[in-house]
C-alpha cells in the first residue's frame, strides 16, 4: 500500500512539473515587444515584385483594424516588409553586385514562400518576422498576415 502510494505522489509530481513548463513554455512564446505593441501605424515595403502582394497586405491590414496603413516611412510606427528569394534591386549603370554586399544576410526565404516582417521605422530593428507560402502574387492557404495575427492573438490569451 505504502508502494503504491508512493509511485501515485512520484506520478503526480511529475505531471506537475510538466504542466508547469508547458504554461511557462506557452507565457514566453506569447510575448511580442513592446514598441510592437505600442504601434499604430504601419509603412507596407514591398520588396517581392509582385504588386498584388501589397495590395493583398493593404486590404487584410484594414479588415484587421490593429494599424492604420501610413503612405509614408516617417509617418509610420513601423514598417511591414514583404520579400521573397528574388531579391531584385537596382544598381547603377555599370556597376554589379559584389561577394560583400548583404543580399539575403538577414536569411534565405525558401522559393515559394514569403517573408513578412514588421521592423521599427525608426531603428529599422526588426521586432518580428514570419513566412507564408505564396505563389507569384498569389498568397496560398488562409491570408497573407495569419501568423502575424496568430502572435497578437497569442499574446493576448497570456496576458490574461
Amino acid at each position: 500500500m505504502r508502494k503504491n502510494f508512493l509511485l501515485f505522489v512520484g506520478s503526480f509530481s511529475v505531471l506537475t512539473v510538466f504542466w508547469m513548463a508547458c504554461v511557462s513554455l506557452e507565457a514566453r512564446s506569447a510575448t511580442l515587444p513592446q514598441a510592437l505593441l505600442n504601434a499604430h501605424t504601419i509603412y507596407i515595403e514591398n520588396e517581392t515584385g509582385f504588386p498584388d502582394l501589397q495590395f493583398v497586405a493593404v486590404l487584410e491590414f484594414e479588415k484587421w483594424g490593429r494599424f492604420d496603413v501610413s503612405e509614408s516611412r516617417e509617418k509610420a510606427d513601423l514598417v511591414f516588409r514583404m520579400d521573397n528569394s528574388a531579391h531584385v534591386r537596382e544598381l547603377p549603370e555599370g556597376q554589379v553586385p559584389s561577394p560583400d554586399d548583404n543580399i539575403g544576410a538577414d536569411g534565405a526565404v525558401p522559393n515559394g514562400y514569403t517573408r513578412i516582417a514588421l521592423m521599427d521605422a525608426k531603428s529599422g530593428q526588426m521586432l518580428w518576422s514570419g513566412m507564408h507560402k505564396t505563389e507569384g502574387g498569389k498568397v496560398k492557404n488562409g491570408h497573407l498576415l495569419d501568423s502575424l495575427r496568430d502572435a497578437f492573438r497569442d499574446y493576448d490569451r497570456g496576458k490574461r
